[in-house]
């Protein structure tokens, strides 16, 4: 699967349509594909888009990811959240969506689970753990 390759800001996605191509077992009982909107987003870093690529990496740089949360609205007017990230390759000036496997689901089970995942305080000390 091959994705548009976006040049500029990434931000803001609000407005574009997004498909989902069924999981395999899915499509194999005849369940098509998904179709919605992104109606609201949210960037973990939004300063990213104004940073230029990274140029003359050495073999371990991965480039630049852009996270995001977005709000999609399916065609059939229901909501789930969608957690995704884009990566600009290093020396490249465009960004691709790299979160093709990502977490999607309705606001209540992604709310639960941010919950839960928050709660662990000592996960995000600043120092490793041992």
């Amino acid at each position: 699967m091959s994705f548009a390759k976006i040049k500029g800001k990434l931000s803001s996605r609000i407005g574009r349509p997004v498909h989902f191509g069924p999981p395999e077992d899915v499509k194999r009982k005849g369940g098509g594909a998904g179709a919605g909107t992104i109606i609201d987003e949210v960037w973990a870093d939004p300063d990213l888009d104004d940073a230029p690529p990274h140029k003359d990496c050495d073999g371990q740089c991965r480039g630049d990811y852009s996270f995001c949360s977005q709000l999609i609205r399916w065609d059939d007017g229901t909501e789930v959240i969608r957690l995704a990230y884009y990566r600009r390759r290093c020396g490249e000036d465009f960004w691709e969506f790299a979160a093709q496997m990502t977490p999607t689901a309705e606001p209540e089970i992604i709310k639960v689970w941010f919950n839960r995942t928050l709660a662990k305080d000592a996960w995000f000390r600043t120092e490793p753990s041992a």
